[in-house]
């Protein structure tokens, strides 16, 4: 395939939160926050790899590898407690393009940081941003299972200490009560506050 001629799959959102169900079913629980890595190292059997300044000479802070062997990740995140989180989405997110996109990924044959670097230069970034998109959806459906959520938030909203700064901010709105706990629903599934506000947005449309 020629990377100027890629095409991005149409992946709706119902169809890919099918399969994000579907892939968490069969490899994890209903128990969170969801171990990411445990699904990766152990029942997967992906190497993750440290690699010094990924993010300097690839933009990115986690890569996954054509062969579905390895996922990269930058040494100095990953071995900073500050961006625990934000790797397990990014984890998350590759794993996203293992379910999502495999055959396409096999078409890219990414077996070097120079051939990522390759591929983003050359593919129409308006395709490789549906792409990730997509694989952003899957991390988030993932991490956040919006059948839990629900319930978390349920337990939230009827604690009387969370009621009662809901009611002193005199709006009660659905938008104003997740502001409200997005913070502490985030420590729980162990993802960032803004990925929890995309979740919280999402069950109430």
């Amino acid at each position: 395939m020629l990377n100027k001629d890629f095409k991005a799959p149409f992946l709706g959102n119902i169809e890919i939160r099918y399969r994000t169900e579907t892939f968490r079913r069969k490899f994890w629980n209903n128990s969170i926050p969801v171990n990411i890595e445990d699904i990766i190292d152990i029942t997967l059997k992906i190497n993750v790899i440290p690699v010094p300044n990924l993010i300097k000479f690839c933009d990115t802070d986690a890569l996954i590898a054509s062969n579905w062997k390895s996922i990269y990740v930058d040494k100095n995140k990953y071995l900073d407690e500050r961006y625990t989180n934000r790797l397990r989405f990014s984890f998350a997110h590759e794993i996203g393009h293992f379910v999502l996109h495999k055959e396409i990924y096999k078409s890219f044959s990414i077996k070097s940081f120079e051939d990522f670097y390759k591929l983003i230069d050359q593919i129409p970034q308006e395709q490789y941003g549906y792409i990730e998109t997509q694989a952003n959806k899957f991390a988030n459906y993932l991490l956040i299972p919006r059948d839990i959520l629900s319930l978390e938030r349920n337990k939230l909203i009827t604690n009387e200490k969370t009621v009662d700064q809901i009611i002193k901010s005199k709006k009660i709105d659905d938008k104003t009560i997740d502001s409200y706990i997005a913070i502490p629903l985030s420590k729980i599934f162990c993802v960032s506050e803004d990925a929890m506000e995309i979740a919280l947005s999402d069950i109430r449309s």
